[in-house]
């Protein structure tokens, strides 16, 4: 796993050559219990250093389409998994905990969005480390930027774009994302630059 430079947070990432970006999963140490976020499969070192760490005592997925290795990587650490309430009926797997808007979760709190390419996304706020986990409501991509996925993808680009002043609202410092490179350092900032450009889709 890669250490990044928010204490305790850590990704694994893998090459998606089709789309010119990668997947990630992260990996956040919390007093509460340790947390996987949209896990792709892990290879043995990366689990032995999660072992290492104290294992993990739950895997999130942010959005159905990142159930990903979700049940083999929580079968492998003994955690518990937790989706959305709102896709966890579209998922394949048994999800233990439904989270919704404003839910907590060790130390993060559910950040319900609208509008996406799935009526569960949500975001994560780590307010201890003025950090967003976005799985699929943003893109760093190009790196050193964060952008919506294509207006096709969206159930309602407008209302995606508006949901997202939640996120901004929060004035996070460093944004971890399911696709793309994150941001550390200037999130508040780019998630600015990505809202702005849209014009009226935030206007209101």
């Amino acid at each position: 796993m890669q250490k990044t430079v928010v204490s305790g947070t850590f990704l694994w990432s893998a090459w998606q050559p089709d789309r010119n970006i990668f997947f990630n999963s992260c990996f956040i140490e919390t007093p509460e219990g340790n947390l996987i976020v949209d896990p792709l499969p892990l290879n043995e070192s990366d689990a032995a250093e999660i072992d290492a760490r104290g294992g993990a005592a739950w895997v999130i997925i942010t959005n159905r389409d990142h159930q990903r290795d979700a049940e083999n990587v929580a079968r492998r650490f003994t955690a518990k998994i937790a989706a959305s309430a709102l896709d966890a009926d579209e998922m394949s797997i048994s999800v233990d905990r439904l989270l919704s808007d404003g839910d907590v979760i060790a130390t993060a709190r559910v950040i319900g969005l609208e509008g996406m390419k799935t009526p569960g996304e949500f975001a994560l706020f780590f307010s201890d480390r003025s950090m967003v986990l976005a799985g699929d409501a943003l893109w760093g991509d190009p790196a050193g930027s964060v952008r919506l996925m294509p207006d096709e993808k969206l159930a309602d680009p407008v209302q995606a774009a508006r949901s997202l002043g939640k996120v901004r609202a929060l004035s996070p410092k460093h944004v971890l994302l399911g696709d793309g490179a994150p941001i550390f350092g200037g999130a508040f900032e780019a998630i600015c630059a990505c809202l702005d450009a849209r014009g009226d889709a935030v206007k209101n």
